[in-house]
């Protein structure tokens, strides 16, 4: 369904290019929930916002393709990346304050998608976000259609993110570090909403985090990412229980246990 072939991504903010993404190749399969893992400034997002069509004027596309279907979306005109995003290809960024537009009601920006792609009238939209709310299992959707992002918790933000990216039932989802700003049991529920749309929904799920831990209890498969370079990939098990490369050992020795907690708790008392 997706592939990326040998892509290379430098950024020209100074006389000397900064290469953010080196020869990077990945397939994604339909349905499947692909895991891209790495330390920050490992080339993980750029890949996404260059798969996005969304990468800043000072990007360059070095080499390589990104194959959407056996189409190129390098070589293709805004327009149809437009017609791309949100229909086929939809992003949940990783921090929704920011994403989400303050002065809107969540409702509205929800349906925002359907105003873009469809020819539905206010009614539908609406009948339609409020089902996408639901599913997105926020409490009385009714109601939070017309509150503001900021009246809204961190987790309750991120689900109208999910909602605003599924409304067009896309046939993949990139999903950038969504559960990193919130606590342990706020993420737990998330990650429970994105098995439980890739399991109804056979929405393929491709998610971005620097945690090995949260993408070993979500991933079919996992790709391991350092200064923009792919390390290692391969099945979860495979990938935990037996890695190959010096780089994935030292990601995995650095998820935290419960006695590495409980010596840091002694340490501190």
């Amino acid at each position: 369904m997706l592939e990326i072939k040998h892509l290379t991504i430098s950024f020209y903010d100074s006389p000397v290019p900064d290469v953010v993404l080196s020869d990077f190749s990945m397939t994604m399969e339909p349905g499947e929930i692909l895991g891209i893992v790495g330390e920050s400034g490992s080339g993980k997002t750029m890949m996404a916002l260059a798969l996005m069509g969304l990468l800043k004027k000072t990007a360059r596309i070095e080499s390589g393709e990104i194959l959407w279907m056996g189409k190129d979306l390098l070589r293709a005109s805004e327009e149809e990346l437009r017609s791309l995003r949100g229909n086929e290809i939809s992003m949940i960024f990783q921090e929704p304050m920011t994403s989400l537009n303050p002065v809107l009601p969540v409702g509205m920006q929800v349906e925002e998608s359907l105003k873009i792609h469809t020819d539905m009238g206010k009614e539908e939209r609406k009948k339609k976000a409020l089902e996408m709310m639901k599913a997105a299992e926020l409490p009385n959707p009714g109601e939070l259609y017309h509150k503001y992002p900021h009246q809204l918790s961190g987790g309750m933000r991120q689900r109208v993110m999910i909602a605003s990216a599924l409304v067009l039932n896309p046939r993949v989802m990139i999903a950038d570090e969504p559960t990193t700003a919130l606590d342990v049991t706020i993420q737990a529920e998330i990650l429970k909403l994105l098995q439980k749309i890739n399991r109804e929904k056979k929405t393929a799920i491709l998610f971005i985090s620097h945690d090995l831990g949260v993408v070993r209890k979500l991933c079919d498969r996992a790709l391991v990412m350092h200064q923009g370079v792919t390390v290692e990939q391969g099945n979860i098990e495979s990938l935990f229980e037996s890695p190959k490369e010096d780089y994935t050992r030292k990601l995995l020795s650095s998820i935290p246990t419960r006695e590495t907690r409980l010596r840091r708790r002694k340490l501190h008392e």
